[in-house]
């Protein structure tokens, strides 16, 4: 299985996104959230993976970020990816600055705005829910499945109820 995080940094009601480089093999040009894979040995700290990822992608200092959470698993079998979980996480940064990062730009992000840019498919449909998340405080992880089509299209995004949260050290 290939685990991957995203972690959606919030500062003053605007989202931190990461338009990618044009020349990444995924998504080029295509808008999301900070993070990566998770390595073998950081199955049991998802949060820690989470900061490594953000932490490598851009100059933020560990100390900028705060209310560092999971708050959704979403499953799925691509056909060209395999089984894939993505573990979206957010957080708030002390400050608005935009951070400097190398995998392509970065830019705070107002809610309205998120209609107007080209999205990667799942973290288009995530992010409303993220968002609510946060407005809500809700405590709860909640895990969703997605379903694609035989070419790799989207179809759907189902999450279940919510599951309680289990805090991590």
């Amino acid at each position: 299985m290939d685990i991957r995080t995203v972690v959606v940094l919030f500062h003053a009601g605007r989202l931190l996104l990461l338009r990618r480089s044009p020349s990444k093999r995924f998504a080029p040009n295509r808008w999301t959230g900070l993070g990566g894979k998770v390595e073998p040995g950081e199955i049991g700290d998802l949060l820690s993976a989470a900061r490594r990822e953000v932490l490598e992608e851009t100059d933020l200092a560990p100390e900028e970020i705060e209310e560092l959470r999971v708050r959704r698993y979403l499953l799925f079998a691509h056909p060209a990816e395999g089984i894939v979980c993505l573990v979206y996480l957010t957080g708030q940064t002390r400050t608005g600055r935009t951070p400097a990062t190398t995998e392509g730009i970065l830019r705070w992000v107002h809610p309205d705005e998120l209609p107007t840019l080209d999205l990667i498919e799942n973290t288009g449909r995530v992010l409303p829910l993220l968002i609510e998340d946060v407005r809500s405080a809700s405590p709860a992880v909640r895990c969703g499945i997605a379903s694609y089509d035989a070419s790799g299209r989207l179809i759907a995004i189902v999450f279940e109820d919510a599951i309680p949260h289990l805090d991590t050290p």
